[in-house]
């Protein structure tokens, strides 16, 4: 089966005729996403990516089928701390951002 993989930022591959950031892969059936990530052989593999297929992300076992199009896209680094999970602030930051308020002018 033939799958297309788009590669963002340092997983992109640079080769004397540029930059690649679009492969095709032969790969047989029922291939997994982790398995198709191993046949590329990046020279630095990021300690996370986020794995994205047809859109959706998915996990490493998901299995590819013809056609499918695989997003390889590194985690992102950097910064003194790690931000919390969406949806919640570090308790410290929660009472020094400001509120706005919404009343309206009668």
């Amino acid at each position: 089966m033939r799958i297309h993989v788009r590669l963002h930022t340092i997983l992109r591959r640079e080769t004397p005729e540029g930059i690649i950031d679009r492969v095709t892969l032969d790969l047989p059936p029922r291939t997994t996403v982790g398995e198709a990530v191993r046949r590329m052989e990046f020279p630095t593999r990021p300690r996370t990516m986020l794995l994205v297929v047809n859109g959706k992300i998915v996990q490493e076992d998901h299995a590819l089928a013809e056609g499918d199009e695989l997003r390889l896209v590194p985690g992102i680094s950097g910064g003194s701390r790690q931000l919390p999970a969406r949806g919640s602030q570090p308790s410290s930051t929660r009472s020094r951002l400001p509120v706005p308020s919404f009343q309206s002018r009668a």
